[in-house]
Parts: C-alpha cells; structure tokens; sequence
C-alpha cells in the first residue's frame, strides 16, 4: 500500500505534535517539581522556626512583675519560677550604670557599666551573652540568656549593595529558567534518542526474520527457473519471483543502512583508497552488465585526481557511485541510450567527483528533499540518492545534486584528500 501525501503530512505532523507535547510536558513538570521543592522547603524552615520558642523573657514583662519596696526591689514569684525554667537571667541599671537589681546574673558580669558599654551590648554581646535591654523612664531592663543559645547579629546594608543584590536575584532567576529548559531538552532528546534507537532495532530484527524465508524463496526459484521439466511460462514466473525477491533484499538492505547512518549507528570501516579506482571497477561492472549500445560511461580522471588518497569505507563509498548510476539507469527518462560522464579531480586538499547524465534531471520536488535538512520520509526513486548523502556527509564530506543547462543532472562530491 502507497501512502498519500496527506497520510505523510499527517505523520510528520503527529509526530512534531508529539515531540513539543513532550517537551512542554517536561519543562513544566521540571518547573513544578522545582517550584514544589523549594515550597517544601520554606514551608519546613518556616514550621521549624514557628515551633522553635526562643523563651525570651520580655523586659517589659519583668518591669511589671518588679515592685520597688523601702529596701530595694521585689520579683514576684511566677516571674522568678519562670528565669529557672528558662534558665535566663536579669538585671536592672541606674541612670548612672549601677546594678541595682539582678536575679540570677552570672558572676563574671560587672556591677557598673559605662554608657560605651551599654551602646555596645546594645548591639552585640555581653562577653559572650545573648542580651536584649528595654528603657523604662531612667532605668534600663537587660534580660540575657546562656552564651550560645541565640545568634545575634547587628545588620546593615549600603543602598548599593541591595541594588546589586536585586540583579544577582535577577540573574539567579535566568540561570534556573536556562537550567529547566536545558534540562527539559536533555530529557526530550534522550527520549527521542530511545525511541529511535527501539526503531532502528526493531527494523534490524524485522530485517533479520525476512532474511532466512527470503534466501529459501530466491533459492527454489531460481532452481525453478533453470529446471528444464516446467514449462517456459512456468520458468518466466519463477524468474519474476526470483527478480522481485531480490528488489526485496535490496530494500530491506537499504532500510538498514539509511537507519544507521542517520542515526550514527554505521561502524564506518574506513583505510586508505583511491577514488579514482573504485568509480573505474563500479563503471566497468555496469558496462558489462548492460545491454549493448544502451549504456556509456565517460570517465576524465586528471593527474591529480588519479593518486589521490581518501580515508573512507571502500564498500559505502562503491555504493555510492552504483546507486548513482543505478538512478541514472532506471529513473533518468532518457530517451535513448543513457550517457553518463565522472570527472575526478584534487583542489585544495580535497578530492572532488562530478556525477553528471543525459537525462531529464532532477524535479524540484526530488531537489528540495535532497538539499533539505528536515528529516523526510525518502520516496521510493530517490532512496537511493538519500543513502548517497548521507554515505558522504557520514564521511565529513559535502555534497549537492542540481540540473545541467543543457540538460539531465548532476552530482558534486568533495571528500577531504590525506597529504602526498
């Protein structure tokens, strides 16, 4: 069954549909994964602080608990009861610095401080104590706690900072937004790469189940062909079998390896060849085989092309110059006999062949798909061509198909040349 055009656009449309469903998919589950992290943890640091009771008796509160008598000062005893459970202590300053009340005060605390030492401990510590001090009228309240119960620190930040503070803000917000998207495509890629690779196995191992049937069914045709009991009509029957299996070998060859080389998957077996050799042996072989009078090869190989030296797959690279003129052969639309002409020649460190016939070129349907970079489905007269791109781009070449003003079309390829 031959798939529309529009059965085409639909796929590649699911599937382009399917691929940014994913990726938006990803970025927003990352960015509410990230969102809901970072929720979790302010809502624990925001529960541990609420649940966390500092215990800070409040200088206010002991002022009113204090009553002055004749002989000094009175603590009531809910007020006392409470800096032993807490473990806290107090003490009450004059205008002039006196202690002249205290309960509890630890004993390496003086009973008389200067008013540079009241604006220090203010701010900071009471050699090593945690301190807050509450005015009331001439007398000031200082209630302490144990030394290394509360972290106490004085902060004061320049306008210019807190701006820098806010790009820095800023900035962080890019690099998490960049970090979610780079992470969403890494994902995407990995999935797509996953999926594609189940494809290409899948291909492999339906291409290896067709093989061992396919062998047995070319085998008895072809001794169905040359059995001499059946008759002519049978023999010709056979021999269409036989032909059509191998149009099916063919086939599921190249599925294979056009699979493989878009993907990065083809082990590329490459040594030192000379192109000038292989395009003579691959024109030679199809000389012979061809009918007389219904096929000429021209082949202009200058100097330099002749020693020239590619690093490349003797065999892909074969397959290249047959499949060329294979399409040439079969869907050039020549009218008489197919003329084909291969120049090779060496510039600039780079080996250069140019396939050229007398057919009627290349439609610019087949020449928008073979210069486009959007992955296709190749249609069935240009797989050919297809797998000749992607053999020479897999070996770091270039390549370009276009038609001749004269008539029929052409083919450039430049393989990087190894030093004479």
């Amino acid at each position: 069954m031959i798939t529309s055009e529009k059965e085409k656009i639909n796929y590649n449309y699911k599937k382009v549909a399917r691929f940014f469903f994913y990726g938006v998919s990803t970025v927003f589950g990352i960015v509410i994964l990230t969102g809901v992290l970072n929720l979790i943890l302010l809502i624990s640091v925001a529960v541990v602080y609420v649940n966390t009771d500092a215990g800070y008796i409040q200088g206010g509160n002991v002022m009113e608990a204090l009553t002055q008598t004749g002989s000094g000062y009175e603590l009531d005893r809910e007020m006392a009861e409470e800096f032993e459970r807490e473990n806290q202590w107090a003490m009450l300053l004059d205008e002039n610095g006196q202690v002249i009340w205290s309960i509890r005060k630890p004993e390496e605390l003086e009973d008389q401080y200067t008013q540079s030492d009241i604006a220090r401990m203010s701010k900071w510590y009471l050699k090593g104590y945690p301190v807050q001090m509450r005015a009331w009228e001439d007398r000031i309240m200082i209630v302490g706690m144990q030394k290394d119960t509360m972290w106490k620190y004085n902060m004061e930040f320049t306008i210019s900072w807190m701006d820098f503070v806010k790009r820095t803000i800023l900035v962080f917000f890019l690099i998490d937004f960049t970090w979610i998207v780079a992470l969403a495509f890494l994902f995407t890629r990995r999935f797509t790469r996953k999926r594609e690779r189940a494809r290409i196995e899948w291909i492999a191992g339906i291409s290896h189940d067709i093989r061992t049937p396919l062998s047995m069914v070319m085998g008895y045709s072809d001794t169905l062909e040359h059995n001499g009991e059946l008759s002519e009509e049978a023999r010709q029957q056979a021999a269409v079998i036989r032909h059509q299996s191998m149009v099916m070998k063919e086939l599921i060859s190249d599925l294979n390896l056009t699979s493989q080389l878009e993907y990065s998957m083809q082990a590329l077996r490459k040594e030192a060849v000379r192109p000038a050799e292989i395009v003579r042996s691959v024109a030679v072989a199809f000389l012979n085989d061809a009918v007389p009078g219904m096929l000429e090869i021209d082949v202009k190989i200058d100097e330099s092309g002749e020693q020239t030296i590619v690093k490349a797959d003797r065999q892909l690279l074969m397959r290249v110059f047959r499949n060329l003129i294979n399409n040439s052969v079969k869907h050039g639309g020549q009218t008489d006999a197919v003329k084909i002409s291969i120049s090779l020649w060496k510039e600039k460190r780079r080996c250069h062949i140019r396939f050229q016939d007398n057919g009627v070129g290349y439609s610019e349907e087949v020449l928008r798909r073979l210069r486009g970079r959007k992955k296709e489905d190749a249609a069935e007269n240009i797989r050919g061509l297809e797998i000749v791109r992607k053999i020479i781009l897999a070996h770091g070449g270039k390549i370009g198909f276009g038609n001749c003003e004269e008539g029929g079309g052409y083919c450039v390829i430049a393989l990087r040349a190894r030093g004479m």
